[in-house]
């Protein structure tokens, strides 16, 4: 399974982190400085029970290829970005034919109340968390 973990602010990169740790092929969907640093340094989660830093890919989109038909989207964004993000990677191609809004499904990790209906819009497996 592939994680693209779309937002990875302080609940996408804990959620990417996490993941990354469990041995799960993620990428970081981030933007300007913040996804260069993430490039350059990784990333740095501070719990409790101690600091890791895990280097994972960073992107700032979808690019030309395909994606895995295994891939599974984490929003994390905030909410007012949610209709920005979902169109961004509505129609990326998935490896097999079909988009991401066709195939794919969208995990929406967010606070909000209107998150849901907008992915439902564009995406056909919308799951909250």
């Amino acid at each position: 399974m592939r994680y693209v973990i779309i937002g990875a602010g302080a609940v996408g990169g804990t959620i990417g982190v996490r993941l990354g740790e469990a041995g799960r092929d993620v990428t970081l969907v981030a933007r300007g400085a913040h996804l260069d640093a993430l490039r350059e340094r990784g990333l740095t989660l501070r719990t409790p029970d101690g600091t890791v830093t895990r280097r994972l890919p960073a992107v700032a989109g979808p690019d030309d290829r395909p994606l895995p038909a295994h891939t599974v989207l984490v929003l994390t964004v905030k909410s007012q970005d949610t209709a920005a993000a979902l169109a961004t990677w509505v129609d990326t191609p998935v490896e097999g034919g079909g988009t991401a809004g066709e195939r794919l499904p969208v995990v929406l990790a967010q606070n909000g109340v209107a998150n849901e209906p907008a992915a439902l819009r564009l995406f056909a497996r919308v799951h909250p968390v």
